[in-house]
């Protein structure tokens, strides 16, 4: 009787996975090879996966449009992100390095000008009773602390060097190969599903695997068209207003656009840092226009390219800011929305399952009490 309880069933399950959490501890080392392989395809599939959802759209119109056959319009992507490349290469990476190089050495003039700035506001009566001195020797301890810890960071020995450069190489390697089959094949993998793995597909899996493939589409190709939006417009505007490093400013803050609502704001800190005390007419311009660019992409540009995609209440996407922010940081917050999108679509799923389950016993018993009934 003991064994067919429930308690027994439980009781079992659970020693069954502690036994199975202990031995996993204990034999790490059979999985090693499992996991670097792992974590060295990972981010070349999350690449060409992105790379994917952003082109795949160009692909299928090309087909469509003006009946370019698939491949020849996967090599017609493949020259636009070759040149893309190349001119990148060619013509941004010394521009980049020029300004970074530029930007590291301005970097040194912060403190010292916030030291004359705070010391003109210590005069004001209204602080005289913070210690301003204090707070410097604070604050140029903490930069010292911050310099030395980014230049430790920096010095790489030599095994560090090639793994990077090695790692590098394999995502340059893989990335194509794989972004090439993905618009080759990818549409093909959802009917090749439903004939073979998904052959009777009672549940429907293949709907919410169109649904979710539906999702994340929509959503990376209006991001990227947002991202493209908010850096050429950034890029312009800082070039108009004489911003140094508009460029790297200008990426920073497409990157940083990704994260709905509070990204805006993230974006212009470097600006603010980096020519506030020099210059503060212009970083209150820099934020002026920031701001407005911020309103006519929240209220215009998100929602018409994102928000169909996304259909997720602002209050719920704060919430998410705050507690994935917290959790895991910077890339948290990028993943939030896309993936509580996903999740959506799958408690969706699971809802709509438990409506038919429950529709289906209703019928099942009112059939029974007809039954009862004739006979």
């Amino acid at each position: 009787m003991f064994k067919s309880s429930k308690l027994f069933f439980w009781t079992i399950e659970i020693l069954a996975v502690v036994a199975l959490i202990w031995l996993m501890t204990h034999i790490s080392f059979v999985f090693k090879p499992i996991t670097t392989l792992f974590s060295l395809v990972f981010l070349p599939f999350i690449i060409a996966g992105f790379l994917y959802y952003v082109f795949n759209p160009l692909v299928s119109y090309l087909d469509k449009k003006f009946k370019i056959k698939r491949i020849w319009g996967i090599v017609l992507v493949f020259i636009l992100i070759i040149g893309i490349f190349v001119y990148t290469v060619m013509s941004l990476v010394p521009s980049i390095i020029t300004q970074l190089s530029d930007l590291i050495a301005a970097s040194g003039n912060i403190y010292p000008e916030l030291q004359k700035w705070l010391e003109k506001l210590s005069e004001n009566p209204a602080f005289s009773e913070i210690d301003f001195k204090a707070l410097l020797n604070k604050a140029n301890i903490s930069y010292m602390d911050i310099l030395q810890n980014l230049l430790s960071g920096v010095t790489l020995s030599v095994s560090n060097v090639v793994s990077v450069v090695s790692k590098i190489l394999m995502v340059l390697a893989l990335v194509p190969v794989l972004l090439f089959y993905m618009l080759k094949d990818g549409k093909d993998m959802l009917p090749f599903l439903k004939k073979t793995v998904l052959k009777s597909d009672r549940l429907n899996i293949v709907g919410l695997l169109n649904d979710m493939n539906g999702t994340i589409s929509k959503f990376i190709s209006g991001a990227a068209i947002d991202c493209l939006f908010i850096f050429v417009t950034v890029f312009i505007s800082y070039l108009i207003i004489g911003i140094p490093y508009a460029f790297l400013f200008a990426v920073f803050a497409a990157v940083t656009n990704l994260i709905p609502y509070i990204g805006p704001y993230i974006g212009v800190i470097p600006v603010i840092l980096t020519v506030a005390f020099t210059n503060p007419v212009q970083a209150a311009i820099a934020v002026v226009v920031v701001l407005t660019l911020q309103q006519i992409d929240g209220n215009i540009i998100y929602p018409k390219v994102v928000g169909s995609a996304v259909e997720v209440h602002p209050v719920t996407i704060m919430v998410l800011m705050l507690v994935v922010g917290s959790l895991y940081g910077l890339v948290g917050m990028l993943i939030a929305v896309p993936f509580y999108s996903l999740v959506k679509e799958i408690v969706k799923f699971s809802w709509r399952l438990w409506e038919n389950h429950k529709a289906a016993r209703l019928d099942a018993t009112e059939n029974k009490k007809y039954d009862i009934i004739e006979k």
